[in-house]
This record gives structure tokens, sequence and C-alpha cells, in this order.
């Protein structure tokens, strides 16, 4: 494990190896050097050393052209650096954003010439006409995204001596909290209707989601082995996602599609749950159940992957006049109705796979206007008005 802040890390055969930088190439990009040792100890002893010599920096010119690097160098070695670190998904996504949106923008702003002003301006565009597919601009939460990738990036430059812009202040949007969408009672019986009147596997996977709050990609990774019925355990060990392709060219005549499918571990670490199935739900597994290596969707070997299953599941939506519901609808609908029948945050949020409760609390519960009126009314019980007026329980 890498030791934080310090490029000392542990390697598979056992030794440790520290990193650091030797000098500056005459673009002012870093050059570094590997020390290996057996212990954590030696090898950070030995990287001091190395740096007290003064090997740390180079030539006069290479530190001259240090000043001299633009955005664009920088969060290009942060890309490569970070690779072997993060998710398939999670570096398609940055090198997406990065690409399309912070490169355009702030690439060849040289480092050291970087300002507040610059980030703000950046920060202004994308919220005005940010949009690539239409126009207009982005959500302050997706800008906020984009500013969290160029903090990343101009701290890993502080923390490798690069002449970063210190300080600088990346200020956030102000963020407005979607419209959360939730089935009310009613319409959840009537979609439970007709998905029981549909018996198949499309019906089942959504069943799923709004029993146990599975996220699409999770649905659609599900195996049959994924399910314990003889403890009523289901396991959530993996995602479906659609990714762009970095192999991609336009002029690549063996590859036909800019994305890929990639089936991994989910979202976060704490995505990796087992959940206790509701027993009215065995029965409903038992009727589809097929071998253990089949996914749940299909009841055979092959996939069906999140953006197939989107589709199919509007059809249903729109069969139950439902058709305005996406599909995260129903995992916000079932956390809805588990905090309705007091449930304690602390097993929904587990459930959920959240790494904490706040993020349950901020996102997931949303009461529904009935219970906050039984909640407002038990008031009565303690209000003097209220047991002189009859109403007090």
């Amino acid at each position: 494990m890498a030791r934080h802040g310090e490029n000392i890390r542990k390697r598979k055969d056992g030794r440790w190896e520290a990193r650091f930088i030797c000098g500056y190439r005459e673009n002012g990009k870093a050059k570094y050097k590997y020390i290996y040792k057996k212990t954590y100890a030696e090898a950070k002893e030995a990287k001091n050393q190395m740096i007290s010599q003064k090997i740390l920096f180079g030539t006069e010119a290479a530190k001259r052209a240090q000043t001299d690097i633009t955005f664009d160098v920088l969060i290009t070695e942060w890309l490569s650096i970070i690779q072997k670190d993060v998710k398939e998904s999670t570096y398609s996504r940055y090198t997406a954003i990065i690409d399309k949106h912070i490169k355009p923008s702030l690439g060849n702003v040289r480092l050291s010439d970087m300002r507040s002003e610059d980030i703000d301006h950046f920060t202004q565009e994308k919220l005005n006409y940010g949009n690539l597919k239409k126009p207009g601009g982005l959500s302050a939460k997706t800008v906020t995204s984009f500013l969290s990738i160029i903090r990343l990036v101009l701290n890993y430059g502080t923390e490798r001596g690069y002449c970063c812009p210190n300080p600088i202040v990346i200020r956030n949007p102000r963020q407005t909290l979607p419209q959360i969408q939730i089935l009310t009672w009613e319409e959840q019986q009537k979609l439970e209707l007709i998905l029981l009147a549909e018996k198949n596997t499309v019906s089942l996977g959504i069943m799923i989601s709004l029993y146990l709050g599975l996220r699409i990609g999770e649905v659609c990774a599900l195996r049959w082995e994924d399910m314990d019925m003889e403890n009523a355990l289901l396991y959530v060990q993996r995602s479906i996602q659609r990714i762009p392709d970095a192999s991609f060219t336009p002029d690549a005549k063996e590859i036909k599609s800019k994305t890929k499918i990639i089936i991994d571990s989910p979202k976060t670490n704490s995505s990796s749950r087992k959940i206790p199935i509701p027993s009215f739900m065995c029965p409903i597994f038992d009727r589809y159940k097929a071998d253990k290596t089949c996914y749940v969707l299909t009841g055979a070997l092959t996939f069906l992957e999140p953006r197939g299953y989107y589709r199919k599941y509007k059809k249903v939506m729109e069969k139950c006049g439902l058709g305005h519901f996406n599909y995260h609808a129903l995992r916000h609908t079932f956390a809805t109705r588990c905090v309705e029948n007091d449930f304690d945050i602390k097993s929904l949020s587990e459930i959920l796979g959240h790494a904490n409760v706040s993020t349950t609390l901020q996102r997931y519960v949303h009461p529904s206007e009935t219970l906050k009126r039984q909640h407002m009314d038990k008031l009565s019980a303690i209000a003097v008005c209220g047991q002189n007026s009859g109403h007090s329980k």
C-alpha cells in the first residue's frame, strides 16, 4: 500500500519502492528516480538522502522550463499515474471529462500563470454553455465533478514540486437539490399488479430494484449464484456498465463502437454487500430460478446490458401509465418505503450500499406527505390544546 504523499509503496515482490523527482525535461515534465529497499524505513531513508544531496532538482534550465509547462502537460501526467490505481470505469470517466471539457478550456494555460479567476471563468462557461449535445449549460453537480478533478491534478502537481499556483481558490457552484422521483403507494401497487401478471424476468428485475434497492447495473450483472435461497440472502458482487472505449479511433476498421461493456465490482467498496431477501420475494425467485451460472434477467449465460434493459423497463412503465419515471426512481421508492416502515437508517444505509448514513439521509430518504402528517399529529400527545381537543392518543 502506498504511503499517501510520500510516493513510497510496497511492491508485489515484497520490496518497498520510493519515487522522487530527480530533474525536469526541457518541456518542464518531471523525471523520476526509483529506489528499492527491503523495508519502508530503508526506502524512506534512502529517498531522503538522495534529496538532501540536491539530486531532487535538476539544472537551472530545466527549472526554468518547468515554469513554462501548461496545465495540459500536468493533467496528462496525472492521468498516466492514476490509471493503475482506479477502476477502468473511473479512468474512462476522467478521460472523457478532461478531453471534452477541461483541456479545451484550461489546457493551454501555463501552470505558473493559472489563477483563481481562470477557474471561475471555466465554472461559469460550463454552467452557461457547457452542454455539448444541445444549447445551454451543465448542472452545478456536473460542473462540481469537473472542479474535483482539477483539484486532484493541482494537488498532484504540488506534491511533485511543479510550479502550481498557490494559493488558488476553487469555488463550487451552488447546487439545488434535484426533483426526486418516488412512486406513491397507489402507483407502486399498480406497477406490481402489472409485474405479477407479466411473469417474465424483466418484471423480476424491476421487483428486485423495487424491494431490494439494487441499481440498474447491479441488476443486469446479477447471477443466480448470487442468490442464497436457503438463507434468503442476495449478494451484490458486480455491476455492468457501458463506458467509452479508449481504443476507438474513427479510422479503426476493426473497432465499430465508441463504447464497450465492462463487468466490474460495484460502484464502491461498500456497494459490495449482502441483502436479506424479504420472505414474500422467495416464491417469486423460485418461479424463475435457473442454473447458478446464468444471469437473472436472461436465464442464460448471456447478459442484458443496462441500456437494453432500460428500454424494456420503459415499455413496462408506459403500460402502467408511469412512463415518466426513470429507473433510479425504484431505488428512491424502496428507500422511502423503508423509512415509512420504521427502518433504522444504519441498516438501510448498508442495504443500499452507502459508505455512511449521511449519503442515505441526504439522497434517498424522502418521507411522504402522509408520513410527515402522522409525525406532526403526534405532537398532540404533548400539547395541552391537543389533549383538551380529544386528538391525543
